[in-house]
Parts: C-alpha cells; sequence; structure tokens
C-alpha cells in the first residue's frame, strides 16, 4: 500500500496500488462519496459531466491512467486528489477537500501534497515529476485562489478549455503549473526540493 503523511496530521493513500491490486476498499470510496454529494459539490469537482454518481467515480478510480489518493486526518475523510494527463515528468493534479476541512486545512492539503509530488523519486532517485499542473475554470474563483495559496501559479488562460456540463458551455480555464526547481514560478519553500 503506497501511502505519504503530510503537515498537518494527514496521510493520504493510493487507492489503487501501482501494480493494480485495490489498496483501499470500495467502501472507502463510497464513504468519501457520500460526503461530496451531501455536500453538494459533486457538480463543481466534476464540472464537465463525467462523473455524476458513485459508479461513475469506481469507475474513474479503476482507470489505470487515472491515480485516486484518499486522504484522511486520524480516522476522518480530509480530502482525495487524483493524477492524470501524464507527459514525460509532469502530469494534471486534481484536488478536493471534504467540508470540514475548507480553508486553512485545504491549504495544508494543497502545498502538502504539491510538496509530496515534486519531491517523489522512482527507485533510481530520479524525480519522477518537474511539473504539476492544474486546469480550472476561470469562473471559480474560490479554487484559483486555493490553488495560488497551495503553491501553484498562473500560467495562462486557454479559451473555452472548461466545459460546464450543468450550463453546457465551455468557458475560459485557468492553466496553473508548479514546478520543482527555481525558474520563479513556485515558491521555494513548496517547490525546492533539490
Amino acid at each position: 500500500m503506497y501511502g505519504f503523511e503530510i503537515d498537518g496530521g494527514y496521510t493520504f493513500y493510493k487507492y489503487r496500488d501501482f501494480d493494480g491490486t485495490l489498496s483501499l476498499t470500495a467502501a472507502h470510496l463510497k464513504w468519501f462519496w457520500s460526503i461530496l454529494e451531501d455536500a453538494g459539490t459533486v457538480p463543481v469537482i466534476f464540472y464537465d459531466g463525467t462523473v455524476r454518481g458513485f459508479n461513475d467515480f469506481k469507475q474513474l478510480a479503476e482507470l489505470p491512467d487515472q491515480h485516486l489518493f484518499l486522504g484522511f486526518r486520524g480516522q476522518e475523510p480530509a480530502g482525495l486528489f487524483w493524477l492524470n494527463g501524464f507527459t514525460p515528468r509532469a502530469c494534471y493534479v486534481h484536488i478536493a477537500s471534504m467540508p470540514g476541512f475548507y480553508g486553512r486545512g485545504s491549504v495544508q492539503m494543497g502545498r502538502g501534497c504539491l510538496a509530496h509530488l515534486l519531491a517523489a523519486t522512482d527507485a533510481s532517485g530520479r524525480y519522477l515529476f518537474d511539473c504539476i499542473k492544474g486546469l480550472i475554470p476561470a469562473s471559480n474563483q474560490l479554487a484559483c485562489r486555493f490553488a495560488e495559496k497551495s503553491g501553484f501559479r498562473q500560467a495562462g488562460i486557454v479559451p473555452n478549455g472548461a466545459y460546464l456540463s450543468g450550463e453546457d458551455i465551455s468557458i475560459d480555464a485557468v492553466l496553473f503549473c508548479a514546478v520543482r526547481k527555481g525558474d520563479g514560478i513556485c515558491p521555494p519553500d513548496v517547490c525546492d526540493v533539490s
């Protein structure tokens, strides 16, 4: 089972291990899904409409090109993130906090997870990622501020880059990036792990 701890007492576990075996259960997924659904955040997190119900969420978590992590503080679900869109030494991250952890807890998790990802190495000691990217609908200013507080910097605007299924429109998306080494995009206390 792959997992890691970050400041603030948070532990994240990979839902499906690197060899494909499940590290956590479908019941864990259901637990997190129920919290997101009860809070009404599903259409905000999965704004493109690809995930509308638990079965969609479970299918997403089990796709080989999606890497889902569930985060806990003690025994309480705190947040989740998943990685996809892999290219050599880069990927996209999608982050969501549970309602009881909005605000400072979200930022702690965002910064901690980002620092972990940019410091992760393979068995030979080579860094896995030089760049972590995020794409956020420009209308979601709260998520954009969260990304910046977590250590991302705005890299540009993608015209019509976010499809909002609930409104059946495409709107501009903000592309955020965090890099491991110092080109000025990422603050040193988060990303300079050399």
